[in-house]
């Protein structure tokens, strides 16, 4: 782990600081394995079936940015909460949280609703810090929202079950998404932030009609997988063709070159997130085969007794490595190792699945280098030092509500109980 944080702080790419502790670890302490089997680990950890979702999300989501999905779920939004005090705030912050629905991805969150509601609020009079935070930390919600990548690495990595870890996220994206929402409230009651006039109830019904179409496809992902019909990974493929249809054929906002372009583009992030995943699977090997998992756990159930004490300290962890690292690379770095010793105090896989999401949505908005900070600074054109002051309240909000998530396990288990039959 020594030489991997040296590769990368001499600026060798991630991917490859992961792998170089493996190689060196088998050339100095099992000369007699060949170096195939980093390849032969690396290749075993990008081809279970599970990942074939993560390309599929990517390209759906891409394909909702590009289109006119988001403008129409923002207008409809904005109908039902703009009147209320702090109206284009909670616009923002409920339009987050239906777009994560949709695109399950919190940098394509940024990109469509914060492209179209940060010119709305600042020239509305809202404060560019306090828009900034808003947008950086409510697009988080989309990583509890499913359908969630974060999620899938996470059930990947632990074989815990993706289609209860989305249903487990549904309860604390809804709590965030209220926190975030009572927030701007207070603030737009403390400073007069403006509001725009109720909707007519046909204005209403129309910004329904047209976003319809949008609002179908959380539907049919979560609707399918806990029908029955198909799995989360057959759920991202239909979510594609779905996408494709919507945006091609009924608003018609993209033709088949545009189709074309989004999926090279999304065959690029692709590929780096499956660098990522493959470097890491090796890592993973190397450090059980080191038997540190098992140490880690032997040491927590003799020195921490208390699953709460224990889900604190990980919050902790968590916490500060999502503000250096991409929230991918935690989860594949420290569940192979978290995982075994959670197991062994009694914790709920589910629960500490939704603990862990829910701690990298935070860090990945949390300066100093949380991911989503720096690609709010690209999309904006705005410097950094100005989006990192206006996350901070949000965060100092976000953390409240992991605590909350962290105490109360029922928040997360209980759709997954009451549909699923989980224990």
């Amino acid at each position: 782990m020594i030489l991997a944080a040296v590769s990368l702080a001499v600026g060798i790419p991630f991917f490859a600081s992961l792998v170089a502790p493996v190689m060196v670890a088998l050339l100095l302490y099992m000369p007699d394995l060949s170096l195939t089997i980093v390849f032969h680990k690396m290749f075993n950890g990008i081809g279970q079936f599970a990942l074939l979702a993560v390309p599929f999300f990517i390209f759906a989501a891409e394909i909702v940015v590009q289109g006119t999905m988001a403008r129409r779920l923002i207008d409809f939004t904005r109908c039902l909460v703009g009147h209320l005090p702090g109206g284009l705030a909670m616009t923002t912050i409920v339009s987050c949280a239906f777009f994560g629905a949709v695109s399950g991805s919190t940098q394509a969150t940024v990109a469509a609703v914060g492209g179209l509601m940060y010119p709305a609020m600042t020239a509305s009079g809202y404060p560019r810090r306090f828009v900034l935070g808003l947008i950086v930390n409510a697009s988080d919600i989309a990583l509890l929202i499913p359908p969630s990548i974060s999620m899938i690495i996470f059930g990947v990595v632990t074989g815990s079950s993706v289609a209860s870890l989305f249903l487990g996220g549904i309860g604390p994206g809804i709590v965030l998404t209220l926190a975030f929402m009572i927030y701007a409230y207070l603030r737009a009651r403390k400073f007069n932030l403006p509001t725009t006039p109720r909707a007519p109830l046909a204005e209403v019904g129309t910004a329904f009609l047209q976003t319809i179409w949008g609002l179908g496809v959380p539907v049919i992902i979560i609707g399918g997988i806990y029908a029955g019909i198909f799995t989360p990974t057959e759920a991202a493929s239909v979510s594609v063709v779905y996408a494709i249809v919507v945006e091609v054929a009924i608003y018609r906002t993209l033709t088949w070159t545009d189709v074309y372009r989004i999926a090279a583009r999304s065959a690029t992030v692709t590929g780096v997130i499956f660098l990522v995943i493959a470097a890491a699977s090796a890592l993973t090997w190397l450090l059980i085969i080191s038997g540190l998992p098992q140490t880690l756990s032997t040491w927590v159930v003799e020195h921490i007794s208390s699953p709460i004490r224990f889900l604190l300290l990980l919050n902790g962890v968590l916490f500060i490595a999502c503000m250096f690292i991409d929230p991918i690379s935690v989860i594949l770095i420290s569940m192979p190792i978290v995982f075994p010793a959670a197991q062994a105090l009694g914790i709920d896989a589910i629960h500490l699945g939704i603990v862990v999401v829910t701690n990298i949505a935070i860090g990945s908005a949390t300066p100093p280098f949380g991911i989503d900070l720096f690609t709010a600074s690209s999309i904006f054109n705005v410097r950094f030092s100005e989006v990192a002051p206006g996350a901070i309240p949000f965060a100092g909000i976000a953390v409240i509500g992991l605590l909350i998530v962290t105490y109360f396990p029922s928040l997360t288990l209980f759709l997954p109980r009451l549909l699923m039959g989980l224990q």
